[in-house]
């Protein structure tokens, strides 16, 4: 196999410094929690963690599914390039999706694929998390004054 998925992550963004360093805004660890549905993630992002044996150019499709109902909520394709491989270094693939609307709650799906590879899975739930407002606080509580 050429391409071998070693992890995924679920974040909102990430981003590259100029000295090649990424970093990871809002991770999701491993569930997403949403405070109301329909919630619509102006971002969504999956880390990719590949290791690659080869140089090349790569197409891509992939999907976000809603597996109770079967529902394709996002899809996007495109490509990538490797110009050197080293072995021991795996790539960081981001692959971001935009305006992302989720309605219910459930088991989800993003799925990878890469032309000629199997296909990655990064499985996850959506959680209805709705805050619960503090009532009746009054004062300062002790070992606060």
């Amino acid at each position: 196999m050429a391409i071998t998925p070693r992890f995924s992550v679920m974040c909102d963004e990430v981003r590259q410094e100029n000295n090649g360093k990424f970093f990871v805004i809002g991770m999701y660890t491993p569930d997403m929690s949403l405070p109301q549905l329909p919630f619509v993630a102006s971002t969504l992002t999956f880390l990719l963690w590949l290791q690659i044996d080869r140089p090349g150019s790569f197409q891509f499709n992939a999907r976000l599914t809603q597996l109770d109902s079967g529902a394709v909520i996002t899809q996007a394709m495109g490509g990538f390039n490797i110009a050197a491989v080293r072995p021991d270094v795996p790539g960081l693939l981001p692959v971001r999706l935009m305006n992302v609307q989720f309605s219910q709650a459930g088991a989800y799906t993003f799925s990878f694929q890469i032309q000629g590879e199997p296909e990655i899975l990064h499985h996850f739930q959506v959680i209805l998390n709705v805050p619960i407002p503090m009532q009746g606080v009054q004062g300062i509580p002790p070992g606060m004054r």
